[in-house]
């Protein structure tokens, strides 16, 4: 609550956010208390959450549940990695219902083996298209977010990756091909990003 309100490390510069909170499978006690804290200060603040799901598909779920319990505002609540975690369309559209935003922000990351968890065959971005696809088809397009998470040097352009245009250049594009509209994109890049970024 300090370093929103008034500045984090003894500077003046304030968070925006609270998170990304990363959580394990299955959560630890001290993940829960932290799960648990989140919301409370989400409550007093009215600020935007973000969530690094453990890898298992059930950890969304347990993670949403704790929030809830502790009276965290699940539509300014955002779940990350949805693409290596929730991989079944049932689960997909099951947990959609709960209402937070649903992240698919792992855009030019295309693994045969995923080191995290060797059981997951992480999706390729065709194949995420296909999953933003069916859910801006089913309603969610109010609730959709889009990212690359880039945090190591060789996914920047300049050591041969995709670099941060990636989304721009590539995956816009093939959207537009694979039939999302432009109306829909439009939430999905600027309008669903501003709205969870917001203060209530």
């Amino acid at each position: 609550i300090h370093e929103i309100l008034h500045g984090a490390d003894g500077t003046s510069i304030k968070c925006g956010v609270i998170g990304e909170i990363g959580c394990s499978w299955p959560l630890t006690e001290s993940e829960r208390k932290v799960l648990q804290a989140t919301a409370h200060a989400q409550t007093q603040l009215g600020c935007p959450v973000i969530i690094h799901p453990g890898r298992n598909p059930s950890a969304p779920f347990q993670i949403i549940r704790v929030l809830q319990e502790a009276g965290g505002d699940i539509s300014k609540t955002v779940m990350s990695h949805l693409d290596r975690t929730l991989i079944n369309k049932k689960e997909l559209l099951e947990f959609a219902q709960l209402g937070c935003y649903l992240e698919y922000d792992l855009f030019g990351t295309e693994l045969l083996h995923y080191q995290f968890n060797p059981d997951t065959d992480m999706p390729n971005d065709n194949k995420r298209i296909r999953r933003v696809r069916l859910l801006v088809d089913e309603g969610y397009e109010d609730r959709i977010l889009m990212a690359h998470d880039i945090h190591t040097k060789h996914r920047l352009m300049k050591y041969g990756g995709h670099g941060y245009a990636h989304i721009l250049t590539n995956i816009v594009p093939k959207m537009l091909l694979r039939g999302i509209t432009e109306n829909a994109l439009h939430k999905i890049l600027i309008e669903n990003p501003k709205q969870w970024l917001t203060f209530k």
